[in-house]
């Protein structure tokens, strides 16, 4: 099945890019300003005019200013792209990171793209708290997240072009750096070290993880982008900490300089609260509720949908190969769906994020959200949750979709269900069954359920309880092939024999959910019996490839380490889902245009036109002829070439 949600424009979506300047001359006067306020420490300091004590904490204010510039550097956000001043951006990044000697720019500038592209994921996002909320672990937290990129980048992340392109710039860096410390403290310098720059580099790291990533994003469960981080709005803050009191804003549109998110903010503010984006009220001082909004760990659209982390509940075993999954909601919420629909599930698994839809297998008045999986055969995420999931594990549930619901859409009257499901086909008629059972006035439901050997039936026990409790109104018929229990395989002359009482009145509904041989075999068959085409319900598995739809055009991409390919891509599919099909590696991240890793000029042909509300390319990029490749929809011919990081 598919994830059909989309992000839907509005009035909102441009404006951003309306702010985006040419030249950020905000950020070029803050790295003036912090140039000359560095000199006059240092030189204070060194003259014994201050005391070593307090030039540490004013460097390490300083250190929280430059990172600001890093920030906006790694991001793209200082000059624009096409312009010959570019290089400029690139200078003051490296400049400004140098007192925070952990993490060298560019090494920096494509684990924050990570950050951007799978904020809140523990298994994607380089900044998720590892260890904790206990006041103590949140402390651990924001001194070992440095050490953590560096951990990753050997391990998780080694594969990833982007990231491993950056290991000799690291190499290099920290011999430089490591040899320059190592001589200063040879020849006594250790003191003038100590006081200015290794315990303000430790303050700096402890103030921007807490102002950068713990405090906005708490309690990081939220992945939707209204929701994923927070606002808490005042003068006082935007000025102390440059901005990111707004840091829903950043995370909104990246591409934003510091000094424009209270702009951005103010003008968008009637869409944020359109969206319940949690914006905390501090007047009067931090209160006893600052950082709990609800909006930042609960349901959206009054319950109707989800997009976040949520805890495995109960994992409950069905057969062999298949398991029941169930969520944990945040406290006195209920996820509203329709009998019939899925969500999708994330989860980081070979180096890839992972996408799988499963549908909800239980009735919407059990207030619970459930799934029924089956092992498939090479199945990365089936397979996982069958034999690696344990409960209190935490995966991005997204949802409610799908048009395969009970009840239907249309507004004929209805007196009979017949529901034929096929295999792990019985999770969405599960919860169509339950529901008819439960809450609607028709007479009948007749299940036919078809299965390999009775080993493999799912919910047997449940089934079979729902057959005692509703007697009168609920059949069920096993089709199994060469079994005690049911009545054989399921095909054209054991359906027909099945369907008379279901064709007695024309006020039946059917449901049908399967192989795409069981789907073709029953819904021929209704066609010929002269059911309406309205009353045939087929839930639709599509494969997570976008097979091509109509002419295919060459697209030619050449990165940056001289390697070109070339990809058959049709209109309906984006250069990046065809190159991950024909396993050729592009830089990409996020893979939704938020984090822009995956940026190509066009160097012939026509772009493609990209959404205004596309974070990761700025209208000056889009006039500059650059695209994403996550987005691009080709319809004709193109040569791409990779982005200057």
């Amino acid at each position: 099945m598919q994830n059909t949600a989309l992000r839907e424009p509005n009035k909102y979506s441009s404006v951003w890019q309306q702010s985006v300047p040419d030249i950020a001359w905000g950020t070029i006067a803050l790295f003036t300003a912090y140039l000359f306020a560095y000199y006059l420490v240092l030189s204070s300091a060194l003259g014994g005019t201050i005391p070593y004590g307090v030039a540490s904490v004013l460097c390490a204010y300083l250190a929280y200013v430059g990172f600001t510039i890093v920030h906006d550097a790694g991001h793209g956000s200082i000059v624009k792209m096409g312009s010959p001043l570019k290089p400029l951006e690139t200078v003051l990044g490296w400049i400004t990171s140098l007192p925070l000697l952990l993490i060298p720019y560019p090494l920096f500038k494509r684990i924050h793209d990570r950050h951007h592209a799978f904020t809140n994921d523990p298994d994607g996002d380089p900044d998720h708290f590892a260890f904790g909320n206990k006041w103590y672990q949140v402390v651990l937290n924001c001194l070992y997240i440095p050490f953590q990129y560096h951990f990753l980048t050997i391990t998780k992340l080694r594969k990833i072009k982007t990231i491993r392109d950056t290991f000799p710039t690291t190499i290099i860096y920290f011999a430089v750096v490591i040899s320059i410390l190592a001589s200063l403290i040879y020849y006594g310098y250790f003191q003038q070290l100590l006081y200015l720059v290794f315990i303000p580099n430790i303050i700096a790291i402890f103030i921007l993880t807490m102002f950068f990533d713990y405090i906005p994003h708490h309690p990081h469960k939220s992945v939707d982008r209204y929701h994923d981080t927070r606002i808490y709005p005042s003068k006082l803050l935007n000025c102390i900490l440059l901005g990111q009191n707004y840091h829903l804003i950043h995370h909104m549109y990246p591409r934003l300089p510091w000094y424009k998110y209270k702009e951005v903010y103010e003008r968008i503010l009637p869409d944020l609260k359109a969206h319940n984006s949690p914006i905390e009220n501090i007047s009067g001082g931090f209160r006893s509720d600052f950082m709990k909004s609800p909006y930042v760990k609960s349901l959206q659209n009054n319950g109707t949908s989800v997009n976040m982390l949520l805890k495995v509940d109960e994992i409950e075993r069905l057969s062999s190969t298949a398991v029941a999954v169930r969520f944990a909601l945040p406290k006195g919420e209920q996820l509203q769906y329709k009998a019939g629909q899925y969500v999708m599930i994330s989860k980081w698994l070979r180096g890839e994020q992972q996408k799988r839809c499963y549908s909800l297998c239980s009735s919407p008045n059990k207030a619970e959200l459930k799934i029924a999986v089956r092992q498939q055969e090479s199945g990365l995420m089936s397979s996982y949750i069958n034999n690696e999931l344990v409960i209190g594990k935490e995966l991005i549930v997204q949802g409610p979709f799908g048009d395969f619901i009970y009840p239907p859409a249309h507004d004929g009257e209805i007196e009979q269900l017949l529901l034929v499901a096929a295999g792990s086909g019985i999770t969405p008629v599960l919860s169509i069954l339950e529901t008819a059972l439960e809450e609607s006035p028709v007479k009948q439901v007749h299940l036919i359920y078809a299965c390999r050997n009775i080993n493999s039936i799912m919910f047997f026990e449940h089934i079979e309880s729902l057959k005692k409790t509703y007697p009168d109104s609920f059949r069920i018929t096993y089709a199994i092939d060469k079994a005690t229990l049911g009545v054989g395989r399921l095909n054209r002359e054991l359906l027909i024999s099945l369907l008379p009482d279901a064709l007695e009145s024309d006020k039946t509904e059917f449901y049908i959910c399967g192989s795409q041989g069981i789907k073709e075999l029953v819904t021929t068959t209704l066609l010929h019996s002269h059911v309406q085409a309205m009353r045939i319900h087929v839930e639709e598995f599509v494969a997570a490839t976008v097979e091509p739809v109509g002419k295919l055009h060459q697209i030619v991409i050449s990165l940056a380490d001289g390697q070109q390919h070339l990809l058959a891509v049709a209109s309906n599919q984006t250069v990046l889902e065809v190159a991950k099909q024909k396993d050729v590696q592009l830089p990409h991240a996020c893979g939704n245009g938020t984090c822009g890793t995956c940026k190509f000029k066009v160097i012939e042909g026509e772009n493609p036109k990209i959404d205004d509300a596309i974070p990761g390319l700025s209208a000056e990029d889009k006039a500059a002829g650059f695209t994403l490749a996550c987005q691009c929809m080709p319809f004709g011919d193109l040569s791409l070439s990779e982005a200057s990081p």
